[in-house]
């Protein structure tokens, strides 16, 4: 029996997490079918530009992501305050941004105006919005959606694109972040799609990539799209993007290396985060986590 939502986020403090959904039945809807040799891989881009898109509307930041043939890997901070100390104008402009006006299929730029407007002006449809943006669950709805969508009219067919259900790891330190930060991007390393992370597309390490001048590579390690902001993200040290980009570079060559030659605590990250858990960090953080929400604490510590 799967664990109930309200008790894997956080209803009134701020957590990173772990996101992963799949496509039904994890048939390969993003990439090459083997059996039957269509290729979808460019709809790994749909998805990449609407998460680039909402993620600078909804209550989250985004640290990672990943997206492979068959499902896809995020890594998000998400209050469920937020939105509550949003202003109704801002409410009103972020939701205009997340689901624009359109005019024969193309966003109405000049329409965005009126449409705030008309939002400032019913209470009750603003409110609506405030808890839509403030939601997680949503934030997953909207973005999934109209991928699916999008995808059958390609297709022509109807029906489910996502297993319903996605699933969500808390990650409850700095240390599991980055774990599971480096889990998502090395994932087409992991599946054999690429060799070095240079070679990793649709990932967020290949977006960090792009920025490789001495100035981003020695800045902390910072949010790919932000929704919350500066007022409401916490700031954190954490490695520098080139410290960053060092670990995974030395995670990635020793993949092929048979789990018992493997060294070091960030190699046995990479073990624990594939477990699926309901959460993640050392142990005494995982006994509180549990007893807070009345669960029995089956969830196995990061390495210290």
């Amino acid at each position: 029996m799967t664990t109930p939502r309200r008790l894997l986020v956080d209803p009134e403090n701020a957590c990173d997490y772990h996101l992963v959904s799949r496509c039904v039945q994890r048939a390969f809807l993003c990439g090459r079918d083997p059996l039957t040799g269509h290729d979808h891989s460019h709809r790994r881009r749909w998805l990449v530009d609407r998460l680039e898109l909402l993620a600078r509307c909804f209550a989250v930041d985004v640290h990672a992501y990943a997206v492979m043939d068959n499902h896809f890997h995020l890594v998000v901070r998400y209050d469920p305050t937020a939105s509550a100390r949003w202003s109704e104008a801002e409410v009103a402009r972020r939701w205009v941004e997340a689901f624009p006006p359109t005019e024969n299929g193309r966003v109405a730029e000049e329409r965005k105006p009126e449409v705030v407007e008309l939002l400032l002006g019913d209470a009750e449809r603003l409110s609506r919005a405030r808890q839509t943006l403030g939601s997680l669950s949503s934030f997953m709805k909207h973005l999934k959606q109209p991928v699916a969508r999008r995808a059958n009219l390609e297709a022509g067919t109807s029906g489910h694109f996502f297993e319903q259900r996605f699933y969500s790891g808390a990650l409850l330190t700095d240390e599991a972040l980055v774990a599971a930060m480096a889990y998502v991007d090395l994932n087409p390393v992991r599946a054999g799609i690429a060799e070095r992370i240079e070679e990793c597309r649709d990932t967020s390490v290949a977006q960090r990539l792009l920025e490789n001048s001495a100035e981003a590579l020695e800045a902390y390690l910072a949010p790919l799209a932000s929704g919350l902001g500066a007022e409401d993200a916490r700031s954190r040290p954490g490695p520098t993007v080139g410290a960053y980009l060092e670990l995974l570079r030395g995670l990635a060559g020793s993949l092929d290396a048979p789990a018992s030659a493997r060294s070091g605590r960030a190699a046995a990250w990479l073990a624990v985060l594939g477990r699926r858990q309901r959460a993640y960090g050392t142990r005494e953080r995982l006994v509180d986590w549990a007893r807070r929400r009345g669960l029995q604490p089956r969830e196995k510590p990061l390495p210290t």
